[in-house]
């Protein structure tokens, strides 16, 4: 994977501030080419064919909308996805650009979290869908469809978890408008909906190549049957439907079978009858029935699973072949609810194997009951009792949607450095979102043995590490028994180890505290429980009293702790040099960088400003946007925000407030400007160069190729070898490649060179 080639952006923005911000972003993990204007990059689109395109909305002479048009209207650029990005916040602005077919916004200023996450999730759906193309063109023969299925759904599964985990962390937010909401909970519906088709083909795939096996584990009953309940009941969503469980009270607490293929079973039935009834009742019963079969010498019981719905029900002659592959029963009446007919037949296949059966009865028009009878192994004579059947029972009303949680106060423990281990990358990534509001380092790993060389290590010393309880090869119970146990240090006997579960039963919790954590946290993690815990075992309020007169950002990057500290010194009357730095991780050179790039050119973007009339109304609306655009990023936000009140004012044609406020807002601008580069001069150091004639072909050869390829970095470096002499013949060539240089108008010298040099391989 390290020699495979990068993904490629194309990134369009008429302010150079925003590009060089954008990548700074994005440039370690993909190829990035940029350019300022519509028509360049209708151009360079057709030209390079990159794998996204981040557009900018307001340009001058096409905006966005125009370029998106243009690109959906050409069949080599159609399928690019464009993302746009824009300092616009109008609910208009956004429904436009969807129903013109764009993927996804992303607003400025920039979040370098949100932009790496948001094009993230796009590169990977793109690289998804491309690996399918590219894989069916070289599956000829009809064996290798299973490899086929099997390798594209593990690939997809990626962004997917991704698009749930990151739509569910917004759901959570309290501050969202219902139209957003609405739009969200669909996001994460459908992400769900395909998830489980994917896993679906990835069954069918293993049960034709023959790979499809059990993997029976000793385990827990009513966990089980809660984990099924919660993740169906709400998909019941407004419909008036009652939830009825009906556990029987003397069913085995402890069996031993496969409990996950089980509440695979249990998953599907159920979400089939929230999905066909419209209003009226689930029911889920379960119980057992004795039997005198043995199993390695243990007793066997028969676990009895029910599900009753009064939905839509099922024609008597389509029940002999409900349990067909790729069958759906009754298409047309049924065809605005979809499915594929895959999960039944992945049921039925399941209970085959483990040696069990399947029954139906169902009247058309009114409902159906699945019953599955299953084979399993007593692990002892413990029965599930009435106080856990009443918690079972209690489910339904424990589960709240994100709008009905109340916005926690977050204590700041930036002080403060917690560990995350968990084998599935989306509950990392959810984590680490709930984990943010307290400004706190958060590191990861995936695996035990990684928790347990970071103890070991010691590189860090965590408040706290997060442990997943089921993990392959080691679990989160042996993982901690191994740090507690087989580490001689006080840090590893000592430090917090806190279990994340999905088993919130009654016992559970007492059980884990045996096992040596000391606190617990059931996913999907609740915020109340989770502040709970972390103002138990990772709150100090001694360090919290000394960090109360510090700058409040969020832990800086390594670019070495005193060129950080010599920046934050700086004082720069209109602008927040802790939170500018921030935004830029903390990283000290391409702090300087841009704001050297922002003094040089907002200064141009300025004098195009000093004169303004009706007929350049419109012009200075996009200029003054530039200007908010700039100050805003190198959070400047005074300064910005009067830009913005400019900019408003000149799209509605208030040609006297432009006026009056124009000639102030330059001022301000130019006194921020010369107080940048009065905390941060450009080194410029004097030095004797060689003089030359002209500069030698072979390097002019190497900047076309570099500018042809629009290799940014490569540019500069020739630029540099070339400008280490001084010329006596070259009538301005080298100034006027610096300057375009700069402007980014790489096309232009390609052109350029390509008239002055021999020809160009």
């Amino acid at each position: 994977m390290e020699s495979a080639e990068k993904n490629t952006i194309l990134i369009i923005d008429d302010e150079t501030i925003n590009l060089e911000i954008l990548n700074c972003i994005l440039s370690p993990e993909y190829t990035i080419y940029m350019t300022k204007s519509g028509s360049s990059a209708i151009e360079m689109a057709n030209k390079y064919v990159p794998d996204l395109i981040l557009l900018d909305i307001i340009m001058p002479e096409m905006d966005g909308y125009e370029v998106l048009q243009t690109l959906k209207n050409s069949e080599k650029t159609q399928n690019i996805p464009v993302v746009f990005i824009t300092g616009l916040s109008a609910s208009e602005d956004e429904e436009k650009g969807l129903s013109l077919d764009a993927a996804d916004f992303i607003h400025k200023p920039f979040s370098a979290m949100t932009v790496r996450l948001r094009v993230r999730n796009q590169i990977q759906i793109v690289n998804q869908f491309r690996a399918i193309k590219n894989y069916a063109h070289e599956v000829a023969a009809a064996e290798e469809r299973g490899k086929f299925f099997a390798r594209m759904s593990h690939e997809m599964r990626t962004p997917l978890n991704a698009v749930i985990g990151l739509s569910g962390m917004t759901l959570e937010q309290n501050d969202l408008s219902d139209e957003v909401r609405q739009n969200v909970e669909k996001i994460s519906n459908s992400g769900s909906s395909l998830l489980a088709l994917v896993n679906d083909i990835l069954d069918i795939s293993k049960i034709d190549s023959g790979k499809f096996g059990l993997t029976p584990v000793e385990y827990s009953v009513p966990a089980m049957i809660s984990d099924a309940a919660a993740q169906n009941v709400i998909l019941k969503g407004e419909k008036q439907i009652d939830f009825i469980l009906n556990i029987d009270k003397n069913l085995p607490k402890t069996l031993f079978g496969d409990n996950m293929r089980i509440k695979q079973i249990l998953n599907n039935f159920l979400s089939n009858a929230f999905k066909f009834t419209m209003k009226g009742s689930v029911e889920l019963n379960v119980k057992y029935e004795p039997s005198d079969l043995h199993i390695d010498g243990g007793k066997v019981i028969t676990l009895v699973v029910s599900i009753k719905d009064t939905g839509i029900g099922i024609k008597r002659e389509d029940i002999s072949s409900l349990f067909a592959d790729y069958t759906q029963m009754d298409v047309r009446n049924n065809r605005e609810i979809g499915g594929t007919g895959l999960g039944l037949s992945i049921a039925k296949m399941i209970v085959d194997m483990m040696g069990g059966s399947i029954s139906v009865e169902s009247e058309y028009g009114k409902g159906s009951t699945f019953t599955v009878k299953l084979p399993q192994k007593l692990i002892n004579n413990e029965v599930v009792g009435d106080d856990t059947v009443n918690e079972l029972k209690k489910l339904k009303h424990n589960v709240k949607t994100a709008k009905d949680r109340k916005r926690l106060h977050r204590i700041n423990m930036r002080y403060a450095n917690v560990l995350v281990v968990d084998d599935m990358l989306t509950n990392i990534d959810v984590a680490k979102a709930m984990l943010k509001p307290y400004k706190m380092r958060v590191d990861s790993v995936t695996s035990g043995q990684d928790a347990i060389d970071a103890v070991r290590e010691e590189k860090v010393k965590y408040d706290a590490i997060f442990m997943d309880h089921m993990m392959p090869k080691m679990d989160g119970i042996e993982a901690l028994q191994f740090i507690r146990e087989k580490l001689e240090t006080k840090y590893a006997k000592t430090v917090p180890i806190i279990a994340l579960t999905a088993n919130a039963i009654a016992g559970s919790e007492e059980m884990f505290l045996k096992s040596g954590f000391q606190a617990f946290v059931p996913k999907p993690i609740d915020v109340s429980r989770l502040d709970a815990v972390l103002r138990q075992w990772v709150r100090n309020e001694e360090l919290e009293k000394l960090e109360e007169d510090t700058v409040d950002e969020e832990p800086l990057s390594n670019s070495g702790k005193e060129q950080v500290q010599i920046i934050l010194n700086k004082k720069v009357e209109g602008m927040d040099i802790a939170n500018a730095l921030k935004r830029f991780s903390g990283d000290v050179e391409t702090f300087l960088h841009v704001m050297q790039s922002f003094s040089k050119n907002t200064r141009d973007l300025l004098e195009t400003m000093k004169e303004v009339n009706e007929n350049n109304l419109a012009e200075y609306a996009i200029n003054v946007h530039g200007i908010k655009s700039s100050c805003l990023g190198v959070c400047a936000d005074e300064a910005g925000n009067k830009a913005g009140a400019l900019e408003k004012a000149a799209k509605a044609g208030d040609l006297a407030f432009v006026k009056a406020n124009n000639l102030a807002l330059i001022e301000d601008v130019l006194k921020l400007i010369k107080n940048i580069e009065a905390a941060f001069p450009a080194e410029t150091p004097q030095i004797v160069k060689l003089k030359k004639d002209k500069p030698y072909e072979e390097v002019l050869k190497n900047l076309y190729t570099a500018c042809d390829n629009l290799q940014m970095q490569k540019v500069e470096t020739i630029m540099k070898e070339i400008e280490s002499f001084e010329y006596t013949a070259d009538d301005g060539l080298v100034s006027w490649l610096r300057d375009n240089v700069n402007k980014m108008n790489y096309l232009y010298i390609v052109e350029k060179l390509s008239c002055l040099l021999s020809p160009i391989d």
